[in-house]
């Protein structure tokens, strides 16, 4: 229900005066920023749009939105596409907190903005790098040098 619901409405949305009215820079990115706000809300708040918890705004916004991969002039626009939806949803009788929820996400935006990078990516996250695992089998020559079998070796070591 929540999913069709929040196309549904985001989808009007993208088709209303309001989204007509957002920066031109991010009119390309307004429903996929959309959904992923919805569906990352949803995520850690199963009563969502009905009910959210506190916090839940701040979760998503300074630590899901920032990954979202936009172009490089949309990004810093990404808390008031949010919060322009969320009043557009109180003032079509959807959602009654609408107004209130906006009002958070414009708090949260300064801390949004912060954890951006200039050319993309988010401060703070580590790049993960895969595990190195040896690519020598247990009968193959031990890689030290030693001229020993692997499993003889440095099997026990690695």
């Amino acid at each position: 229900m929540f999913d069709n619901r929040w196309d549904n409405w985001s989808g009007d949305f993208a088709e209303s005066f309001v989204a007509g009215q957002l920066d031109p820079r991010v009119l390309g990115s307004v429903s996929e920023i959309l959904s992923h706000f919805g569906q990352s809300v949803r995520s850690i708040d199963r009563d969502f749009p009905d009910e959210v918890s506190p916090g839940t705004f701040a979760t998503v916004l300074t630590e899901r939105m920032p990954r979202l991969v936009l172009p490089e002039e949309a990004r810093p626009l990404v808390p008031e596409v949010i919060a322009q939806f969320l009043e557009y949803l109180r003032e079509s009788g959807r959602v009654g907190e609408g107004a209130d929820w906006a009002a958070q996400i414009r708090v949260i935006a300064r801390s949004y903005n912060e954890r951006l990078k200039p050319g993309g990516g988010v401060k703070g996250v580590p790049i993960r790098r895969p595990a190195e695992v040896s690519s020598a089998g247990r009968n193959d020559p031990c890689p030290c040098g030693s001229g020993k079998k692997y499993k003889k070796c440095c099997l026990g070591r690695a």
